[in-house]
């Protein structure tokens, strides 16, 4: 009876498969992608495999948000730092210190803080944007009128 070709494609592999267990000299297979030549291993090893960002697990910022002005807020001024609030009825000037932890995740990819400023009272009486700015690490990173805001990494 003459053989298919499926069948004597099967027999050859198993053939190698044997071949292969019994040249590793155990009941294991060694796989042709599981052998590396000695010189690749050696040169890839020796070669730097691209560059690597070492990210602190945690880092700290001591984040200062500002509203500057006189008098009283004419608005609520909302803020998004360490936690959120709102703090009605301020005194301008007005700030708020927080130390901010970041993850190793937020120094990749940031954090946002931010400032809603509200509004002022102006010399003529009518209400305009109240400036603010945003402060890292003794830094001025935002300023503006209205509102500030800052990707902290």
């Amino acid at each position: 009876m003459a053989k298919s070709p499926l069948n004597r494609c099967f027999g050859l592999v198993l053939l190698a498969a044997v071949g292969l267990t019994a040249c590793s000299g155990g009941g294991t297979v060694t796989t042709a992608s599981s052998i590396v030549p000695p010189s690749a291993s050696a040169k890839a090893s020796a070669e730097p495999s691209g560059t690597v960002s070492v990210i602190p697990p945690k880092a700290v910022r001591l984040v200062k948000l500002e509203v500057l002005g006189k008098g009283k807020a004419a608005q609520p001024i909302m803020y998004n730092a360490d936690e959120s609030g709102v703090e009605n009825e301020a005194k301008l000037p007005w700030s708020r210190t927080a130390q901010i932890e970041l993850t190793a995740a937020e120094q990749e990819v940031g954090r946002l803080v931010s400032i809603v400023a509200g509004s002022v009272r102006a010399a003529n009486g009518q209400f305009k944007p109240a400036p603010c700015r945003i402060i890292v690490d003794g830094e001025k990173v935002a300023s503006g009128k209205g509102s500030c805001k800052y990707m902290l990494k």
